[in-house]
């Protein structure tokens, strides 16, 4: 079996017992050299040596314990520590091979729906025994599943240029309150959902120097998030925008199912999905709030993410620097 295919309990027996090895090796070199010593001393003493040679060999050998301990120490804590990175390593290469098997099953998941959906629109739309009233309705939902696949092939590129970092930004003054309104107005489109409700608190006249379209996306990205993780209740999404100082300052609040707190900053990593029930449920990738963040942070903002827990709602906060 190879170090990539061990399990993190393998992983961690390994670890156990190397650390075992290492300190009964150090405490056997121990004792080892305490009984040298002693040793050494009493043959001196059946030489007939007197009490002060027997004295200061004996501080010699003290001296010279103390020294190569001090060196075997040294190179049992140097061993220790490439142990426990080794492990770090295995555990970390665990987690991120789940995440991208998830990442995986999601993307066929997302890429399979709207695919055979399709398929069955195109099927009605050669059926001559659906009127033509029923066939144009159809037209609409085709086009929302087609935009669907095609955001999510623009994530996945647009997550791998950012990997890079060959991603580039069209950079022209926004209107930021303009821009918020436009994408809260999508909502409902974006989810087939008439019931978003959604409270604006805006500043007027705050603008940047941005990229309108990435930063678009990443706003969307955690406003569909509120929309997606609502817990099976009327969306109630509150939008606040404020200018800080030289930043401006977005807060996007949700009374959705909330996340656990030790999960808050995991969520912005690539491929992690907040593990509770209610959103294992739900479709997505992993690649959002990657994305949000990665995006924000390419203006030189930064996104946070609060929670008290499942239950409790989430809030966002995107600050961005105002242009001159």
């Amino acid at each position: 079996m190879s170090l990539r295919n061990l399990s993190p309990r393998a992983a961690l027996t390994m670890f156990v017992a190397l650390v075992v090895f290492v300190l009964a090796m150090a405490t056997w070199w121990i004792i080892f050299m305490a009984k040298l010593t002693n040793e050494k001393v009493e043959i001196a003493r059946k030489l007939g040596a007197d009490a002060e040679f027997l004295e200061e060999l004996h501080r010699q050998e003290i001296v010279r314990q103390i020294m190569v301990g001090s060196e075997g120490v040294v190179f049992l804590l140097l061993v220790l520590l490439g142990v426990w990175l080794i492990y770090r390593s295995l555990r970390q290469a665990e987690t991120l091979r789940r995440r991208q098997e998830n990442f995986v099953m999601a993307v066929t998941h997302e890429l399979k729906t709207p695919m055979a959906s399709v398929g069955v629109y195109l099927d009605t739309l050669q059926s001559e025994k659906i009127s033509l009233e029923k066939k144009t309705q159809v037209i609409p939902k085709m086009k929302n599943d087609l935009h669907r696949l095609e955001r999510l092939v623009e994530d996945i590129l647009e997550a791998g240029r950012f990997e890079a970092g060959e991603s580039r930004l069209n950079l022209q003054p926004v209107d930021l309150g303009a821009l918020l309104h436009t994408l809260a107005d999508g909502l409902a489109e974006r989810h087939d959902t008439g019931a978003v409700k959604v409270v604006r608190h805006f500043d007027a006249g705050v603008e940047l120097i941005a990229d309108a379209a990435v930063i678009g996306r990443a706003i969307g990205a955690i406003l569909d998030n509120a929309v997606k993780y609502a817990g099976g209740q009327s969306p109630d999404i509150t939008i606040t925008l404020n200018r800080n100082g030289r930043n401006a300052e977005i807060v996007i609040a949700d009374k959705g199912v909330g996340i656990q707190k030790q999960e808050l900053e995991l969520i912005f990593e690539r491929f992690y999905r907040v593990g509770h029930e209610m959103t294992r449920a739900s479709r997505g990738t992993g690649l959002g709030l990657y994305l949000c963040r990665e995006m924000i942070r390419a203006h030189g903002g930064e996104v946070l993410a609060r929670s008290e827990g499942v239950g409790h709602g989430t809030e966002f906060t995107v600050t961005l620097p105002l242009g001159k």
